[in-house]
C-alpha cells in the first residue's frame, strides 16, 4: 500500500494535439475526468493489463482516450463535444474502468479549476476538473485526474449529470499475482481479471475494481468451465487461467 500526494496538472491552449489545436471540437453527432491534486489518497493494489471494448453504449456518457489524451461527451449516443486533456503520469496513472459521475462541485480546492467532477473509484479521490496550468493541456500531467481547460469543464459541468457513466480506455499496468482474490476485494488488478474475464466470455459486470456478486458468478462460471473447485474465488491457478503468471 502506497500513499501520494497528487498536485494539480493542465495543458496549454497553444499546444496541437495530432496536428489539431487543442480546442473543444464540436461532433456531427462530451466527456472529461481529474486528478485529486493536493488530497492524500492510498492506492490499495497494483494493476494491471490491456483493456478490452466496452460493448454497447447508451444514452449520455464520457469516453476518455488515454492514448490521445481527448475526452468525448456523448449525448443519447452520438458524440457531441470532444475536448484535450491532461492525464496521469506513468508512475501515477489515470484509472482505467467504467466509472460514474458521484459528485459535482464549484472550486473544489486549490489548482482544481472552476468545477470538479468527481469519480467512484474505489481506491482514491479522482475525477475531471479545470486546470491553473492550461499549459500541460495535453500531456500526461497530472497524478489521476483528468485535467481541462476551465472553459472546457464549465462546459462539460452542464452536460453532465450525476449517475453518467466515464469509461476510460488505455493500458493497464502488469498485474502482480495475489495469492488469492475474493468478493469485496478492491484494487487496479481487480480491473484486470474483471477485463481478463469479459474477454474469456465469462461477464464480470461492471468494470470498476470491486469484486462482487456478478465478478464472483463470472468466475463461478469460469471454475465450471475448466472442472475447477465452485469457490467464487480467484487463486493462482485462476488466475494463471486468464493469463497471469
Amino acid at each position: 500500500m502506497k500513499r501520494w500526494i497528487c498536485p494539480l496538472l493542465i495543458v496549454m491552449g497553444g499546444l496541437f494535439f495530432g496536428g489539431v489545436p487543442l480546442m473543444a471540437q464540436e461532433l456531427p453527432n462530451p466527456s472529461i475526468i481529474t486528478c485529486e491534486d493536493g488530497i492524500e489518497f492510498v492506492i490499495q493494489e497494483k494493476g494491471a493489463i490491456q483493456t478490452g471494448h466496452f460493448g454497447n453504449l447508451k444514452g449520455d456518457y464520457i469516453i476518455v482516450n488515454i492514448k490521445q489524451r481527448r475526452l468525448v461527451f456523448y449525448h443519447q449516443g452520438q458524440p457531441i463535444r470532444s475536448y484535450p486533456v491532461a492525464i496521469g503520469e506513468t508512475k501515477t496513472p489515470t484509472p482505467i474502468g467504467e466509472w460514474k459521475v458521484i459528485h459535482k462541485g464549484g472550486k473544489w480546492g486549490n489548482g482544481f479549476g472552476d468545477r470538479w467532477i468527481g469519480l467512484n473509484v474505489p481506491w482514491g479521490i479522482y475525477g475531471i476538473h479545470g486546470t491553473n496550468k492550461p499549459w500541460l493541456i495535453g500531456s500526461y500531467a497530472s497524478h489521476g485526474c483528468i485535467r481541462l481547460f476551465n472553459s472546457h469543464v464549465l462546459e462539460l459541468y452542464n452536460l453532465v449529470k450525476l449517475g453518467t457513466s466515464v469509461h476510460i480506455i488505455g493500458d493497464l499496468p502488469k498485474v502482480v499475482p495475489r495469492k488469492e482474490v475474493a468478493r469485496n476485494n478492491t484494487g487496479r488488478d481487480i480491473i484486470a481479471f474483471q477485463f481478463a474475464l469479459r474477454k474469456a466470455g465469462f461477464d464480470p459486470g461492471t468494470v470498476d475494481g470491486r469484486f462482487g456478486a456478478e465478478m464472483e458468478q463470472a468466475v463461478l462460471g469460469m471454475q465450471f468451465f475448466y472442472g475447477l473447485a465452485p469457490t467464487g474465488k480467484l487463486s493462482l491457478n485462476e488466475q494463471m487461467i486468464l493469463g497471469f503468471r
